[in-house]
Formats: structure tokens, sequence, C-alpha cells
């Protein structure tokens, strides 16, 4: 099995929706268009951002096949793929596979409270048995299970194909624990905007992130001047994309992010329900802060 590596900046895509609520497919390969042309390392498909939640799996895999169309090989595609239960991920990672997809993003479980066993034997499982590299995807805040940095380094010892972690846990701490026991093995990916830098200047490879939907070219920016060592730049940078994620929390996602596409003429699209546009003041937010990074 071809091995990646994943890192850099990898938007994690917006499927924007009509107003019927219909995927706008000519909308999402604009976005890929233009996430690319921002300098996007890779996309990473049906994840938050992308409201995997709200579709239905069909639907879900028509995103992934439309995404992995328009980068048409310029870029890796990575779809997410979690479920619930283990045959519902393992099928959503067969047709990742039979699709194209470069790679399958397997989110914890969800709303049931594993406990640290079955979540390894989930995993492992999935690993051994998947026929396409696996990045593991770690959100406690939203799945409300924790990959502790134990069980994903008995993970990486025991099995061949996991190629990444994405951490969009917030905790800086845990974080920097993954990059000692297994940075060295694999890729370890930080899932929060706001720590993008920081997660760069304790190891960490790269970020799927929500604002490079809006300045692919910032983000990738971020981290280029980091790799080059001009720390003060990164940070700046950082500093900027700091003040869009925080206009990004007054609603909820992904219509913050929508919104802000729209603002700036790009495809944004509209939310499906339950989710609602962003009323007019969340909207301003969101502008004033495009206005404040210069993106308006």
């Amino acid at each position: 099995m071809k091995k990646i590596e994943v890192k850099g900046n990898i938007p994690a895509l917006v499927t924007p929706f009509k107003k019927n609520e219909e995927i706008d497919e000519n909308a999402l390969r604009e976005m890929v268009d233009y996430v690319i042309e921002g300098g996007a390392h890779a996309i990473f498909a049906s994840g938050t951002v992308g409201a995997f939640y709200l579709m239905y799996p069909e639907e879900r895999k028509r995103v992934g096949e439309i995404v992995i169309d328009q980068a048409n090989d310029r870029v890796p595609v990575y779809l997410c793929t979690g479920g619930i239960f283990a045959k519902e991920t393992m099928q959503v990672i067969k047709y990742a596979k039979d699709i194209g997809a470069d790679a399958a993003v397997v989110l914890t479980p969800y709303y049931i409270k594993v406990n640290d066993k079955e979540l390894f034997e989930h995993f492992k499982n999935i690993a051994e048995n998947a026929e396409i590299p696996i990045i593991l995807y770690n959100n406690p805040p939203r799945a409300g299970i924790n990959i502790t940095p134990e069980i994903l380094e008995k993970l990486v010892l025991e099995t061949d194909n996991i190629i990444a972690l994405k951490d969009s846990s917030a905790n800086l701490i845990q974080f920097e624990e993954y990059v000692q026991r297994v940075g060295n093995k694999i890729s370890l990916i930080m899932g929060v905007d706001e720590l993008m830098f920081a997660s760069l200047m304790v190891g960490g490879k790269g970020m799927v992130n929500a604002v490079g939907n809006i300045v692919p070219d910032m983000v990738t920016k971020l981290y280029e001047e980091f790799q080059k060592g001009n720390f003060e730049k990164a940070k700046e940078i950082q500093n900027k994309l700091y003040i869009l994620k925080k206009a990004f929390l007054t609603a909820t996602y992904p219509a913050p992010i929508m919104a802000a596409l729209n603002l700036i003429g790009k495809p944004g699209g509209y939310p499906r329900r339950p989710v609602l546009p962003v009323t007019k003041e969340q909207e301003e937010i969101i502008k004033n802060a495009l206005i404040a990074i210069g993106k308006i």
C-alpha cells in the first residue's frame, strides 16, 4: 500500500448547499479549485466543516467523488469516514478507497461512550482490514471520546496502516505528548485553527483548518514561513487568522464559514437544517473580521 506524508495546509473543505438544501456540485468544484490555487497541500473532505453529519451516506460518497474528480491528482484528498459502529465505518472506508481517496479519516465512535479497550480494538480492527491509509481523528469536544497518547502509541506500534492523527481536542499538552511518543512514525496534525502555529512549534506536521476555506493562501504562507524559520512572520499570520476564527464562533458550524465565503464572492452556499444561516448581526461580525485581516 502506498504510504503518503500528511503535512502542510489541509483545508477542511466546506460542502455548499443550495437554498433548497441540495448539494451545490458546481460550487463544490469551485471551492476545490479555490483552495488548491491558494496553495493547499491537501484537502480534507466531508469532515465537521464539510457537514458529514447532515448528509445521507450516498451524499457523502457523492461529495467525495466530486472533490477527488476536481482535484484531479493536484493534491491528495482525505475523506472523512467516521461512523458510530464498526461495520458502518468499514463500509464508508471501502467506498473511500473505491472512489480514489488518498486516505480515510476515521473519527472516534460518537454518542456511545466506549472504554479505552473498546476504542483500541475498534481502531486496530479498522487499520488491519482497511485497504487504504488511515488518518485517525480525535475530536472529544464533539464526539465525547478522547484518543489518549497511550492508545495512540499502542495502535501505531501494533499496526502499520495508520499514517497520521488529526487532533481537535485543543489540548496542546496532549498534542506534544503525541509528538514525543509517535512523532517519528506518523504525522501529528492540528485540528484547531487557533493552535496551528503552536502545534508546529512542538513538532506538528500540518493543520486541518476551517479558515483555509476563506484564506488558503494565508494558511499556506504561515506554514511556509515556519518551514523557513521565519517564526515571527508565521506568528503574525497566526494572530491575524485568530481574528477570523474568533468571528466564526458567533454561529453554528458551518454557517459562519459559508457566510464568510459569500462575503468575499466565493460560493459558500447555504447551510442545511437544523443549522440556519447567520443573522445580520453575526454577518456583521464576520465582515468586520474579514476587513481586519485585509480580505475585503
